[in-house]
């Protein structure tokens, strides 16, 4: 058994011992402190189980967000050669990935595939988390207005942008030429955009390590991309047929359809309000013969290993 399938069976036995213990005098001062410790010890497991997460052996991507809402709010954490990147700060992002002992100390740098509200909600909170410690700097890329957001958030929470707070950085990817925006270890990230997204001001990254690949588009038109041909999974924001706005995102189907036609090999659809409007999409998207497609929600967790072509999809 894994590290991560031990910390699961302590948390079932765990539960056990505490309601056993409520049964048999967990209301004492010394069932309570007995608890207390049994969950220390689970929580400590945990935080080893996903130090796990952090080794050379895959690429993965975890689903991250208000765990309480049904509505899934956009922030997508990215791990790979012992980094942790986080694509698009919405509501949530910092406690949820907390919630589940992701040591936000290995955060690299934010990715904002747009400057708007929903994708910054959490940015401050997120560098906060990052942190603890003081005296770091964070950075943050994304599309032109990322600077002014960064340097108002700066301002706001005192940070000068150089010795500590956020440091905005401006990949300016032109419409089929990617911009590389970090590269270590054999992962390479890179950030690009597409005629229709360079007009918006979005900007989409894939994620490069090992043979493995991941792309993540936010509200953007990618999955048809040159950049993200023979990605391995391409995450996307997506909007069902019967609710669809012209400035809004690709529909299911059409992303469906390119990724199709872009070897694509899973796509996993995201920003669906509800339950029932993500399997909506899922059955768009897999009506047009592509069938390898997931709806998000977080705490799930794609893994790409780097022995075989796999795609693994299963709660974190």
């Amino acid at each position: 058994m894994n590290a991560i399938g031990k910390s699961s069976a302590i948390f079932v036995t765990l539960s056990g011992l505490f309601w056993g213990g409520w049964i048999v005098g967990s209301q004492t001062p010394e069932g309570q402190e007995a608890i207390a410790r049994a969950y220390a010890a689970y929580e400590e497991q945990q935080a080893t189980a996903n130090e796990n997460l952090f080794d050379s052996t895959a690429l993965r991507a975890i689903v991250c967000g208000d765990p309480t809402s049904v509505e899934q709010k956009p922030c997508l954490a990215i791990v790979a050669a012992g980094r942790l990147f986080i694509v698009d700060a919405g509501t949530g992002a910092a406690s949820s990935l907390a919630r589940r002992n992701i040591p936000m100390d290995r955060l690299g740098a934010v990715l904002l595939t747009d400057a708007d509200m929903p994708q910054v909600a959490d940015l401050a909170a997120v560098y906060n988390a990052a942190s603890r410690n003081g005296g770091a700097v964070l950075p943050v890329y994304g599309p032109a207005e990322t600077q002014r957001l960064v340097d108002g958030l700066n301002q706001a929470g005192g940070f000068d942008g150089a010795s500590n707070g956020l440091q905005a950085w401006g990949p300016s990817p032109e419409p089929g030429r990617s911009v590389i925006v970090f590269e270590a270890d054999g992962l390479v990230v890179s950030a690009f955009t597409t005629q229709e997204d360079a007009f918006s001001g979005r900007v989409a990254y894939r994620f490069d390590y090992r043979g493995r690949s991941i792309v993540v588009g936010g509200d953007g038109q990618v999955a048809g991309a040159s950049a993200a041909r023979d990605a391995d999974v391409v995450l996307q924001n997506a909007q069902s047929e019967r609710n669809a706005t012209f400035d809004g995102p690709a529909t299911a189907a059409q992303i469906a359809t390119q990724a199709a036609a872009s070897n694509t090999g899973m796509v996993v659809l995201t920003g669906a309000d509800t339950p029932i409007a993500a399997q909506m999409q899922v059955a768009e998207a897999r009506a047009t013969g592509f069938n390898d497609v997931q709806a998000a929600r977080v705490g799930m967790m794609v893994e790409l290993p780097l022995d075989n072509m796999d795609i693994n999809v299963r709660p974190l």
